[in-house]
């Protein structure tokens, strides 16, 4: 599990590498440790805060402190402005799927895009609150990659499960 500390920049992990290598050590491996090392490391890449080495940082500056006085400032948030846009363009998408349903009957790819509205405009309220002082290119990068790869997770799901379908009937 070591080789997870490697994924953080290495200023960060001249900080906090010891330390965290002690963690991961005592936590015993799994998918969802991993997901949040992945998530950290997105983090610590996308929100540079370290810039300072660990010989020049105050004693007992741990990386658990660190993350104690980020929890206690409160996540970044979006404006009303934002959150009103977020709520109609969710609207709007549920209304735009439910004349697509009656149109289509059931297609995968419809159903695929009822599947993933959730999901995706979960990811916009992340570019609106966490990303919005990232590039254009790198928010529209990752929202519409992540967009994009959760949309054709999900029309595979559809082909499957209508593939399958009949087949449950016939059983019955």
């Amino acid at each position: 599990m070591r080789w997870l500390v490697r994924l953080y920049p290495k200023a960060w992990r001249e900080r906090y590498g010891e330390e965290f290598s002690e963690v991961l050590a005592a936590q015993r491996a799994s998918v969802g440790l991993i997901v949040d090392v992945l998530g950290g490391a997105l983090d610590a890449r996308l929100h540079p805060q370290v810039h300072v080495r660990q010989t020049e940082t105050a004693k007992g500056d741990t990386m658990t402190a660190d993350m104690m006085k980020r929890c206690a400032l409160g996540e970044p948030k979006a404006s009303k402005k934002a959150m009103l846009a977020l709520a109609l363009a969710y609207l709007a998408l549920t209304f735009v799927y439910v004349r697509l349903s009656k149109a289509f009957h059931g297609s995968p790819a419809v159903e695929a895009m009822g599947y993933s509205l959730f999901a995706v405009m979960m990811l916009v309220y992340l570019q609106m609150s966490y990303l919005r002082r990232r590039s254009v290119a790198a928010q529209v990068l990752f929202v519409g990659g992540f967009s994009t790869f959760i949309y054709l997770a999900m029309w595979a799901a559809c082909v499957v499960a209508a593939a399958i379908e009949p087949v449950g009937r016939h059983l019955r």
